[in-house]
């Protein structure tokens, strides 16, 4: 085989070109031509009979001011309650117990609460270490 590197140099470089025209390619993007079609599985709904739709009327008519009276009804009570639970979760211990977070994390401003007395006495001055 000759020694002239030249034909290797060559389809490299053709390889490069290649791929820098195949790498442009793929950055262009165009948008699809037409949306696809949803493809319907079943059969259109057809549209409900006029004593279908004149009877569906009438119960709405009839029973629409009971329920519309029921809802009024325990409308006062469900607002009870939401107040009972709102007063009870305000109070202090409660609020304390839904978000400690509200505590200072400073160990100064908690004095004696800052050490638990479950790890024994708490330390006053720590040892120096040398």
């Amino acid at each position: 085989m000759p020694d002239d590197s030249d034909h290797v140099l060559d389809s490299i470089d053709g390889a490069v070109d290649e791929w820098l025209a195949m790498s442009d390619d793929s950055m262009r993007w165009t948008p699809p031509e037409k949306a696809h079609s949803k493809s319907q599985l079943g059969l259109p709904v057809p549209p409900l009979p006029q004593v279908l739709e004149d009877l569906l009327q009438e119960v709405g008519s009839r029973l629409g001011p009971p329920a519309q009276a029921v809802v009024d009804a325990f409308r006062p009570l469900g607002e009870g309650v939401v107040e009972a639970v709102s007063t009870f979760l305000d109070r202090p211990p409660v609020r304390h117990l839904l978000d400690p977070s509200g505590t200072p994390d400073d160990p100064e401003t908690l004095g004696d609460r800052a050490f638990p007395d479950t790890f024994g006495p708490s330390p006053k001055d720590p040892p120096e270490i040398r």
